[in-house]
C-alpha cells in the first residue's frame, strides 16, 4: 500500500481543525502523520474546549502538562466499551418467594411461589380485561408474573399493603424484597394498582443504592363491582430487565 503524501505545513493547518476521533484516525495514516498528530499542542486544544480548567494551574503544573495532553483526552474522551455481565451464581431453582397481601389488617393473600414459576407469562388471562391490559399482557417487556390462580377482591380505596420475601434454598436464608408497602399508585385506565420500595442491599456494596422493586396487581372487573386480582407482576424497572439481570441483583440483597 503507498504511503499517504501530503506536505506538513498542509497537515499543521487541517490537524487543528479536526475533533479527537479524526485526529486519532489520523495518527494511524503513517508514522510521519503520527509524529504530527500527536503534538500536544494539538491535545491541549480539545483539551481546553471539553475541560477549560485541565488547561489551568494554581502554582503548580497544570495536570494537562503533568500527565500530557493526548494522554489525558484519550484517557476519558473515548467511549466506554460495555462489558459483558457476569454469569449469576444464582438461578431461579434455587429461589422461593413468598408474597402476602392485606387490606388493612385482614390477609386476603398469601403464597409461596416457586422461582421458576415467577418467569412465567399470564397467557390465559380472564375474560372480560381492558384492551390496555391486552396491550400490556401481549408486551414483549420483560416480566416477572406471579399468577393468581384464587382470584380475589380488593377495593382500591382501601389500605392495601404487600409483603414480598425471597429465599435462598441453595444457602438458606432469607432477604426483603417489599416490607408491607402500600398500592398508592393506581392506573385506572390500564387495570393496574402498584406498590413499591426500596431494595435493602447488603454493606458489602455500600455504593450502590436506591434501587426500587415495584409490585403490581393485574386487575379486571369483578361480578359485585369490585375489581378482582388476576395476577401479581414484580419490576425492577431500569435496574434488572433479564433473568440474568434480576438473579444479579438478587445476590447482592442482604440476605440473613
Amino acid at each position: 500500500m503507498p504511503e499517504v503524501s501530503c506536505p506538513s505545513e498542509v497537515l499543521k493547518v487541517v490537524f487543528p481543525l479536526l475533533n479527537g476521533a479524526d485526529l486519532a484516525a489520523c495518527m494511524c495514516v503513517s508514522k510521519p502523520w503520527r509524529q504530527l498528530a500527536k503534538d500536544d499542542y494539538l491535545w491541549k486544544r480539545l483539551c481546553a474546549q471539553r475541560w477549560p480548567s485541565t488547561c489551568q494551574s494554581r502554582g503548580s503544573l497544570a495536570i494537562g502538562e503533568s500527565r500530557g495532553y493526548h494522554k489525558l483526552f484519550t484517557s476519558f474522551a473515548q467511549k466506554r466499551r460495555s462489558r459483558p455481565m457476569p454469569s449469576p451464581k444464582l438461578t431461579f431453582e434455587d429461589l422461593e418467594f413468598y408474597v402476602d397481601i392485606w387490606v388493612g389488617s385482614l390477609s386476603v393473600y398469601s403464597a409461596a411461589v416457586h422461582g421458576p414459576v415467577v418467569r412465567s407469562r399470564v397467557f390465559n388471562p380472564p375474560a372480560g380485561i381492558c384492551e390496555s391490559m391486552q396491550t400490556h399482557l401481549q408486551s414483549q417487556a420483560y416480566k416477572m408474573t406471579v399468577p393468581v390462580s384464587s382470584r380475589f377482591e380488593v377495593c382500591l380505596s382501601e389500605d392495601i399493603r404487600v409483603s414480598l420475601l425471597v429465599r435462598r434454598r441453595d444457602q438458606e436464608r432469607v432477604a426483603c424484597i417489599i416490607d408491607k408497602s402500600g398500592f398508592d399508585y393506581v392506573d385506572g385506565p390500564g387495570y393496574r394498582a402498584h406498590a413499591y420500595d426500596y431494595l435493602q442491599i447488603s454493606p458489602l456494596y455500600p455504593f450502590v443504592s436506591e434501587i426500587r422493586a415495584w409490585v403490581a396487581l393485574l386487575l379486571v372487573d369483578g361480578q359485585s363491582g369490585q375489581m378482582e386480582v388476576f395476577g401479581i407482576e414484580l419490576d425492577f424497572t431500569d435496574a434488572a430487565n433479564s433473568d440474568n439481570e434480576v438473579l444479579c441483583l438478587l445476590e447482592i440483597l442482604d440476605w440473613k
